[in-house]
């Protein structure tokens, strides 16, 4: 009863419109942060980045909605990560927590990278709860550095980070661009 508490303050706080979605998407957007600099930063990578532009597409298209914020106090080494909220009325709600200190391309390469681990919960409709968001990433990922022994990793979505890192270098380098 105390996280169905949580998760619907939690909702509640962190509606904030998508300017990326369509016209009924900003409605009810699939991506939402109560803090502007996160809104901004994958509204700019997504004008900038084919990669990220997909995955806002993706998610806007699933059942999955994802909040993100800021991690105040990270562990080391430790850009970003995703939980699982809840699962609830045929819905399904992530958190992706982004290391503060991170800025400019680093901060939307990383949004990338942890939106992708947002398509790959999205692309599983049996991920409805911690336990089955461990197998999904014991089948498709491998087990990473992190706070605790259920921290997991996937190529796919190391490989998402990179090409969105490298789209918004390509970007930043084309003519008028300067």
């Amino acid at each position: 009863m105390t996280r169905l508490i949580w998760t619907l303050a939690f909702l509640f706080v962190a509606f904030t419109p998508n300017p990326l979605a369509s016209e009924h998407a900003v409605i009810d957007p699939h991506i939402r942060s109560a803090t502007p600099e996160l809104v901004d930063a994958v509204a700019d990578g997504a004008l900038l980045s084919p990669t990220l532009h997909q995955l806002v597409e993706r998610l806007d298209a699933s059942d999955v909605v994802v909040y993100l914020r800021f991690d105040q106090s990270p562990p080391p080494r430790l850009s970003g990560h995703l939980s699982l909220i809840s699962a609830v009325a045929g819905r399904r709600y992530v958190r992706v927590s982004i290391d503060q200190r991170q800025a400019g391309w680093q901060r939307i390469a990383t949004l990338g990278h942890e939106l992708y681990h947002a398509v790959e919960v999205a692309e599983s409709p049996s991920v409805t709860d911690d336990t089955t968001m461990i197998r999904l990433y014991q089948r498709i990922g491998f087990r990473s550095e992190g706070p605790h022994r259920d921290c997991f990793e996937s190529v796919g979505a190391i490989l998402a980070g990179r090409t969105v890192e490298k789209e918004l270098q390509a970007a930043a380098q084309a003519p008028g661009r300067r």
